[in-house]
């Protein structure tokens, strides 16, 4: 009996854009017969051989363009691994090539361990901090990444190296933005409960870095903030304030399900150009496969023909 390829995704997610999109990894290899393991990095209790995976997979959204600390961290327990098969997956709100250098100190770190990172993909998801997106927009989104999804996973699986366009000063780019790191926690700090709450608790018991306590009543936030935006974003009356990014603050899941044309899109010019290619780019890779498939159909059709 022939053993099936196993590959392991390890992920983060702050508010479940990357889940989401991550599952749908899960579904698509599976598909193609690939036995798909899932581990959430911000359980702590990483107890997988990467020896018995033919491919790891790491999962995140983008801040501030770099990889949250939480993703190095993890890195940097794994194992050394000779030659072990890496692919990338990231999120962000917007299609930005300065997105593309999210994954350079990853990339470092797991090149010193012996890794081989040989493909990554990007995709758009809804903003959870800056602005709020139409439910439009998300459900556009969403549909884009469950299209383009299968046919990365594909490209995956043959073998095919695919890495994201350098950026011009990429390293140094990145390193500068990497100050959010630091600030996360100098910010976190800084984070409030307003008149709104409920003492529902709810944040605290989902933070991932548990930085949150709830103590005779008073809410305490910590050093360990990764500005993640979990407990702002899913907290049931938008009652935590986010220090020095209160205005910036966007709560409530949204509508990935319906698209509601008649919504107000008050930000409908901001990065326009780069929606219009990433949706244009997006469409034309999906095209592409559905053409080279009906071409191997046909050719397989006129073969049957001769043979006949």
């Amino acid at each position: 009996m022939e053993n099936k390829m196993k590959i392991l995704i390890c992920y983060f997610s702050g508010t479940g854009n990357t889940r989401m999109v991550v599952n749908k990894y899960v579904e698509n290899l599976k598909n193609e017969g690939v036995e798909t393991d899932l581990y959430k990095i911000e359980s702590n209790n990483f107890q997988h051989d990467v020896t018995d995976y033919e491919m790891i997979g790491i999962a995140y959204p983008v801040h501030a363009f770099n990889a949250p600390s939480i993703i190095l961290d993890f890195a940097k327990s794994l194992p050394e691994c000779a030659r072990k098969r890496v692919f990338i997956v990231n999120t962000s709100g917007e299609p930005l090539k300065l997105n593309n250098i999210s994954s350079i100190k990853l990339r470092k770190i797991l090149k010193n361990k012996g890794y081989n990172v040989t493909n990554e993909y990007h995709y758009c998801m809804p903003y959870n901090i800056i602005f709020r997106h139409t439910d439009n927009m998300a459900y556009k989104m969403w549909k884009t990444a469950q299209e383009v999804i299968p046919v990365d996973c594909k490209e995956l699986l043959s073998g095919k190296y695919s890495l994201l366009e350098d950026v011009f000063m990429g390293s140094f780019i990145a390193w500068l933005f990497r100050i959010e790191h630091w600030g996360g926690r100098f910010n976190g700090k800084r984070y409030k409960v307003s008149e709104n709450c409920i003492h529902c608790g709810k944040c605290v018991n989902i933070c991932p870095t548990h930085n949150i306590t709830l103590k005779d009543g008073e809410f305490h936030f910590g050093k360990n903030c990764l500005m993640c935006m979990r407990c702002s974003f899913l907290c049931p009356k938008s009652a935590i304030k986010i220090g020095l990014f209160e205005k910036w603050k966007v709560n409530g899941t949204y509508n990935f399900n319906n698209a509601n044309k008649f919504e107000d899109e008050v930000h409908k010019n901001y990065c326009k150009k780069s929606y219009e290619r990433y949706f244009r780019e997006c469409e034309e890779k999906v095209s592409a496969v559905k053409v080279n498939v009906m071409q191997e159909e046909d050719e397989d059709e006129i073969k049957n023909i001769v043979k006949v």
